[in-house]
């Protein structure tokens, strides 16, 4: 996967992300929480990861 597809990928999860999270917000969830903190690890290690292997091959 290029650079720029996996950015947009990542882009896209974020969106859905963030719609998910503002869902449960609405819905007064109790999974709000464990979603949040479990998408958003997922979410930064997505981007650390493809920051870090698109700084290696420049």
């Amino acid at each position: 996967m290029t650079r720029k597809k996996s950015g947009l990928v990542l882009l896209i999860l974020s969106m859905v992300y963030a719609a998910v999270i503002a869902l449960l917000a609405v819905a007064d969830s109790s999974a709000l929480t464990a979603v949040a903190i479990a998408g958003g690890a997922l979410l930064g290690i997505g981007w650390a990861t493809v920051g870090y292997l698109s700084n290696q091959k420049s």
